[in-house]
């Protein structure tokens, strides 16, 4: 049996394009976090989800308010690494192309500190109580050990209203945002449904709109090193435009459920298209794995009473997943 209870390894080696830092100092989780418990917590149903709509989610968790995650320490060194890696940030529009300006996905290939801050089981544990689901590092390091900055146009949104492609991940605030005008974190009070509609959107499309004042809930960052947990895929968000130019600097940390067998919302066909060096074969490598999990624990549920169909579904659903990212690589080129 595979080890599916712990999160995939990064892959060997990195992309030549990510340059790694140098004289960096060791993430120490007692040093470096200072994990606080939310103080409120939205489930899926108080946005107005169904039941029916979240029977495919592993956890009926939404979103929490800000909680203190890094500490004074941990704030400081952070900042400056993220400073280091601003030079280094992604140069391809990628998903950029309308919605993210300014950004580094893939931050753990040039932060051995950054990594090791995204694999804390001290994080992952917290996390996982907060989401009430076991949760570790995503396995595609693009989406794991991500960047936001301010872009160099501050008429344009951080980013615009749109869902994840993953299912879980921390934003959390490293500026200082009471030095902030503008910059905020929004949500829009609904489904991931009704805030499409109210768009004329589709997919994780995003989109620099305006939706009802009334729906939409702002997150407070009480202080820089806070930070929020939100089930991205069912959650309709933004980040707003700086009203004054500012450095605001979010990390966005990804996690997915485990064991590897469990139900998976990462979108592998949606993030095919991005452009970060080495994407395709980071999916690739989590859909082997998720996939390989499932068949591991149909092997040992088989019974000889099984009848065909029920044997078939049982392997295309094992296998879905993987055989549909391998048919959308196809056109890839």
């Amino acid at each position: 049996m595979g080890n599916f209870r712990q999160p995939l390894p990064f892959p060997p080696g990195r992309p030549a394009e990510y340059l790694p830092l140098d004289n960096e100092p060791k993430f120490n989780p007692s040093l470096h976090l200072a994990l606080e418990a939310p103080s409120s917590i939205m489930s899926l149903d108080q946005l107005g989800y169904s039941a029916d709509e979240m029977r495919d989610c592993e956890s009926s968790f939404a979103y929490c308010s800000a909680f203190r995650i890094l500490s004074v320490e941990g704030v400081a060194v952070m900042t400056e690494i993220c400073d280091r890696i601003y030079h280094n940030r992604n140069t391809s529009a990628g998903t950029g192309a309308n919605r993210l300006g300014s950004y580094a996905r893939g931050a753990g290939y040039r932060s051995q500190f950054i990594r090791d801050f995204c694999d804390s089981p001290e994080l992952a544990q917290h996390l996982s109580e907060i989401a009430q689901v076991q949760l570790g590092r995503h396995s595609v390091p693009a989406v794991a050990c991500g960047i936001n900055y301010a872009p160099d146009d501050i008429t344009k949104a951080i980013d615009t209203w749109h869902v994840d492609s993953v299912a879980f991940d921390i934003v959390m605030m490293l500026s200082d945002p009471k030095t902030l005008k503008g910059g905020e974190f929004q949500i829009f009070n609904g489904t991931k449904h009704e805030g499409r509609q109210l768009l004329g959107i589709v997919g994780e499309e995003g989109k620099d709109a305006q939706l009802p004042d009334e729906r939409i809930i702002t997150v407070p960052f009480p202080d820089s090193g806070f930070g929020f947990l939100q089930q991205g895929t069912m959650i309709f968000h933004r980040a707003c435009r700086l009203l004054e130019r500012a450095k605001r600097i979010t990390m966005i940390p990804s996690f997915e459920v485990i064991p590897a067998d469990a139900r998976d919302a990462t979108n592998s066909i949606n993030m095919t298209d991005w452009a970060d060096p080495g994407i395709r074969p980071e999916l690739a490598r989590h859909e082997i794995w998720r996939a390989t999990a499932r068949l591991e624990t149909l092997l040992d549920n088989i019974s000889l009473e099984d009848n065909p169909q029920k044997l078939s579904d049982d392997i295309n659903l094992a296998l879905g997943s993987l055989v549909a990212f391998t048919n959308n690589l196809k056109d890839k080129h």
